[in-house]
């Protein structure tokens, strides 16, 4: 199986793209994904209580995805979204999920209610492989949640847990805990190399749409 780093994987998501599938749908898939994953491992979802943190970028708009699917699929019984920044941050395909998410019914929060706490799967949306260097800020502030703040969940990170670096096994600052991670199209540096790769958790690989072709020289 080939493994790729981020800026790999952003090679292959643009040739996917000029090859005629969109962004929007390549989010779509990477939700869908999880979400089959979830309904796998912790059917059913309807008695689950779920909490799903987002970050501003595309890997927030995945966990956009799989809330809005979530909420019109399964119903739990609970479901918390929670947008750790402001709305008028997200650009391009994440934006047009945070809209179709609340065209759906779904509601979007900005802080954690104290009711979340008794969650039992928190999804972890905040940081993917776009970002370099320790987590700040409410990112930051978020990752702590995801460690301390839930002590009923099992954590699912979405492509890889929040903080960690995409190309490199070294210890890294600041990252969430993840009991399972689904990343999408092929395995990440992280995933595969020690330290770092024992604390993915269980890795699962989904494919989006990217053929293998875009990806044969890496």
């Amino acid at each position: 199986m080939k493994v790729l780093t981020a800026a790999e994987m952003r090679e292959v998501d643009r040739r996917t793209i000029e090859a005629g599938i969109p962004g929007i749908v390549l989010m779509e898939n990477a939700g869908h994904r999880v979400v089959e994953f979830l309904a796998e491992r912790f059917s059913p979802l309807s008695s689950q209580r779920i909490v799903v943190l987002c970050g501003k970028g595309n890997n927030g708009g995945d966990g956009l995805v799989i809330a809005r699917q979530l909420h019109t699929r399964f119903s739990p019984a609970s479901l918390h979204v929670v947008l750790l920044a402001d709305p008028a941050e997200l650009k391009g395909d994440a934006a047009a999920n945070y809209a179709m998410l609340l065209a759906s019914g779904g509601r979007v929060g900005s802080e954690i209610p104290s009711d979340a706490r008794a969650a039992t799967l928190v999804l972890d949306a905040l940081l993917g492989t776009g970002v370099t260097g320790p987590a700040t800020g409410r990112m930051l502030q978020g990752i702590r949640e995801i460690n301390h703040g839930f002590p009923l969940a099992t954590v699912v990170a979405v492509d890889l847990p929040s903080g960690m670096p995409t190309d490199s096994g070294e210890p890294a600052a600041e990252f969430a805990r993840a009991d399972y991670t689904v990343t999408f199209t092929a395995p990440k540096p992280a995933q595969v190399l020690p330290p770092n790769c024992d604390h993915t958790g269980e890795l699962i690989v989904g494919a989006i749409g990217s053929r293998p072709k875009f990806y044969d020289g890496a």
